[in-house]
């Protein structure tokens, strides 16, 4: 398994974080762990982490998992903060492809810009930070 769930009673936070190689099954697996435990929350405010991850899905596999996330119970009606690198993004495919299935989700290379996004009651789509 390479990420970990997280959630952050304070904050009401959960938090997926990815590290090292990452397939689908880790992406589906950890989709379907946020919205078992999570999924009643509302708002959900997830936090995805793909800062240490090498997102080893191909592209088809990374639409795929845009569209199951975005329609997944329980994960669907979430607030989607991506935190990626400054100079790679790896789950653009994943997060576009959300976006373009209805999912609230928004790229940030700055964690403190997404903590703070995912606080806000602003709801409206943002450009990636």
């Amino acid at each position: 398994m390479s990420f970990q769930i997280r959630f952050n009673s304070d904050t009401r936070v959960v938090t997926a974080v990815f590290f090292d190689r990452v397939e689908l099954s880790d992406k589906m697996a950890s989709a379907r762990q946020v919205a078992e435990k999570y999924g009643h929350l509302h708002p959900l405010m997830l936090l995805v982490d793909v800062r240490n991850a090498e997102i080893a899905l191909s592209m088809e596999e990374r639409r795929f998992f845009g569209t199951f996330a975005a329609h997944l119970q329980g994960l669907s009606h979430g607030k989607v903060a991506v935190l990626h690198a400054p100079d790679h993004n790896a789950n653009v495919v994943i997060d576009s492809t959300a976006q373009a299935e209805g999912m609230h989700i928004v790229e940030f290379v700055s964690e403190h810009a997404a903590l703070e996004w995912l606080a806000s009651p602003e709801t409206g789509d943002d450009a990636s930070r």
